[in-house]
């Protein structure tokens, strides 16, 4: 189940990428991704749980730095990056998440880690340096590299935020009112009114030979329904199988897939030496998401939606 949620959330990256290219903004792509799973989520719980529409007062804070904070920066950033790297590289970048949280829990909540972090982080650099080809003097769009490690620190974040706001709510009712806030946000920063909608109208044009091309109204409908909330919901049934820790590990899958998918659909390459930096850093993120204590299943059954 997580395998299908990660090859589709990487198939999500590449429609997403040939929406970008069509004309759609970042950022209207982003509040039309948010606005179409709110629904469906608002629907999901309506029909299954009326009851976690009610919040308590004192959840707001938690539900309000969750939604605004980590969905629209997380999103943002990461459909930005993809806007400015090839698709498996910024997906790559995005998966240093599992980095940032242990060493949180080692520096921040003074937890005990294995030492397997210290071996991750090193395998992570390492691979980053041959990514990013550094002896070439960075081969890779600066702006987009930074965005990427944005997309890291927010999705860390994300992660944590989720994990505290599983203590009050079930994840599915969690998520909706994420996605509630987070368009509420989009909705001030760019109204309706304004959304282009002619945009939607506008056929992509995928690089690679032989993939169709699309109008972007059908590409935001699978980006919404199979590139987020399916694979939401096949995390979901993943973590309470085989638990966080083995999800973990099987989300790295995730770069792989979306760096194959791009070569596919978005007609992108990368030399061998940043093939092989990316199988490095996974494996570093490997290392370092295993050094960590194993958490109960529930602990990131919200997180691992992938707010991207």
């Amino acid at each position: 189940m997580y395998l299908l949620a990660a090859f589709l959330f990487g198939l999500n990256g590449a429609l997403a990428k040939l929406a970008l290219e069509a004309g759609l903004d970042v950022t209207r792509l982003t509040e039309l991704r948010n606005a179409g799973a709110m629904v469906l989520l608002m629907a999901t719980v309506l029909i299954r749980n009326r009851a976690a529409f009610r919040v308590q007062r004192g959840e707001w804070p938690l539900l309000l730095a969750y939604g605004v904070i980590s969905f629209v920066l997380v999103q943002f950033l990461y459909f930005f990056t993809i806007s400015r790297l090839p698709l498996g590289i910024g997906t790559l970048l995005a998966f240093l998440a599992p980095v940032v949280v242990v060493l949180w829990v080692r520096f921040g909540r003074r937890q005990p880690v294995g030492a397997g972090l210290w071996i991750g982080i090193l395998l992570t650099l390492a691979g980053l340096a041959l990514v990013a080809e550094v002896w070439r003097g960075l081969t890779l769009d600066l702006v987009g590299l930074l965005s990427g490690l944005g997309v890291a620190i927010s999705l860390a974040l994300y992660w944590l935020l989720g994990e505290a706001g599983q203590r009050r709510r079930d994840p599915v009712s969690l998520s909706m009112w994420a996605f509630i806030l987070a368009t509420a946000t989009w909705s001030v920063i760019a109204p309706w009114w304004s959304f282009p909608w002619d945009s939607l109208v506008a056929t992509t044009a995928p690089s690679a030979s032989g993939f169709p091309s699309l109008p972007v109204w059908a590409v935001m409908a699978w980006v919404i329904v199979l590139g987020t909330v399916v694979p939401f919901l096949l995390v979901l049934g993943s973590l309470r199988r085989i638990g966080a820790q083995r999800a973990g590990v099987v989300a790295t899958t995730e770069p792989l897939w979306a760096g194959a998918i791009a070569i596919v659909v978005l007609g992108e390459t990368v030399s061998v030496v940043q093939a092989i930096g990316a199988v490095i850093v996974v494996a570093g993120i490997i290392a370092a998401e295993t050094s960590r204590q194993p958490a109960p299943a529930v602990s990131r059954a919200g997180s691992d939606a992938s707010g991207r």
